[in-house]
């Protein structure tokens, strides 16, 4: 590193790597914790910034999204940042429409039906200058952290963390067809690319919720971490997974419901049932809206209790 504290193209030095050497499978003094849809609505102060413009507007922004991203770490000890962003900006800027519907959600007016429906979208080279907001969001966010903690980025499976959000809906024979080729391709090429920069290996994480009867072959899929929901049996998954990869996971989400001395106790059965290596704690899906952010505090504090005392016994 460079005398002045700052490492590659200028970024802070990282102060706190825990989550990424677990994610490498190295041995860490405690176990890093992270939660899905941390930075979200559950926070006051996350409502607050998002009730000036619209979600896509929030999303264009990098001031937005570098806020939006650091406020839970100013509440909560977590080992890692995940930026605010969304999947679906990659549609919008390959010139899909994309709306949000009350009571529903996301929405394409013209969805994709046909192979010919390919055409209208806009030549892959042009989306990632219409994307250019989203790098300048990584980029001050990065330099915002001051080397705190990693940062996540994501994205949405046809790194970072892989999100295949509907795998359940598949099946074991059309999951084999239509997503898991394509899982392997993104990592295959993210870690090419990475090695044609002259990048350093960034570990990637694949998390296909209700994807459970894939474990073995998402374990060989080319990633460090595989993120597991909370209908898995940690022991069982790490069975059939093998030692090779790091999991993540997977506290029912609404175990926060609970009392926070009821929450410790689900934490430490967790981690007993995990093990102390080779693991990431998060929930098994993101935060709901209604959750007490008191209870996420809870939740990170006893994720980081209970660890060290693990490994001293």
């Amino acid at each position: 590193m460079e005398a002045d504290g700052l490492g590659l193209k200028g970024f802070p030095e990282l102060k706190n790597d825990t989550f990424l050497r677990a994610a490498w499978g190295e041995e860490t003094d405690y176990t890093p914790v992270w939660c899905m849809r941390q930075a979200g609505r559950y926070l006051p102060e996350f409502r607050e910034t998002r009730a000036a413009q619209d979600f896509f507007s929030t999303c264009r922004s990098p001031e937005a999204c570098c806020e939006l991203t650091l406020q839970p770490l100013r509440r909560f000890p977590l080992d890692a940042a995940i930026i605010f962003s969304d999947i679906l900006v990659v549609p919008q800027a390959l010139g899909m429409e994309v709306t949000m519907v009350p009571g529903k959600g996301p929405s394409f007016p013209e969805p994709l039906r046909e192979e010919r429906d390919l055409e209208r979208l806009r030549d892959p080279a042009v989306v990632a200058s219409e994307l250019g907001y989203v790098f300048q969001a990584i980029t001050l966010t990065r330099q915002r952290l001051a080397g705190r903690v990693p940062l996540i980025g994501f994205a949405g499976a046809p790194a970072l963390q892989l999100f295949e959000s509907h795998a359940g809906h598949l099946g074991p024979h059309l999951f084999n067809k239509f997503a898991l080729p394509y899982i392997r391709d993104v990592a295959k090429q993210v870690k090419a690319r990475l090695q044609e920069a002259g990048l350093a290996p960034v570990p990637m994480i694949i998390f296909a919720k209700d994807g459970h009867f894939a474990l073995e072959e998402l374990a060989q899929a080319g990633y460090e971490v595989v993120g597991l929901d909370w209908t898995v049996a940690p022991k069982k998954a790490r069975e059939r997974v093998g030692k090779t990869v790091t999991l993540q996971g997977n506290l029912d989400p609404c175990a926060l419901y609970a009392s926070e001395e009821e929450i410790g106790q689900l934490v430490k059965q967790m981690l007993d049932d995990f093990g102390p290596q080779r693991y990431i704690a998060n929930l098994g899906h993101g935060l709901y809206p209604d959750m007490d952010p008191e209870h996420v505090g809870a939740f990170v504090d006893a994720v980081h209790r209970h660890s060290r005392l693990l490994r001293q016994n």
